[in-house]
């Protein structure tokens, strides 16, 4: 549900309210996808089984942010995601 504010001045130059109204009713349209624009998580799909520490170097600690931010994906989704791929080549 949109929050629709009353402007202090209601006469703003070259705005159209039809086309901020249009605008307004399409947000609940659009699916939303998980946070930073993830799909969510499966659910029932709990992670409790097994946890590591894995210890970085600074450098690989850079590498990952680096991918991880170029992938659209949390560190640890990044981690997930590549032990897969690297799992369906071998």
């Amino acid at each position: 549900m949109v929050k629709r504010r009353e402007p202090k001045n209601t006469e703003i130059p070259n705005v159209d309210p039809a086309k901020i109204e249009d605008f307004a009713s399409r947000v609940d349209e659009v699916a939303k996808p998980g946070r930073m624009g993830r799909p969510p998580k499966a659910p029932g799909k709990k992670r409790d089984y097994k946890a590591i520490s894995l210890p970085f170097n600074q450098a690989e600690w850079e590498v990952l942010e680096r991918a991880a931010e170029i992938s659209g994906r949390s560190k640890n989704n990044f981690i997930r995601w590549a032990i897969a791929e690297v799992a369906k080549s071998l």
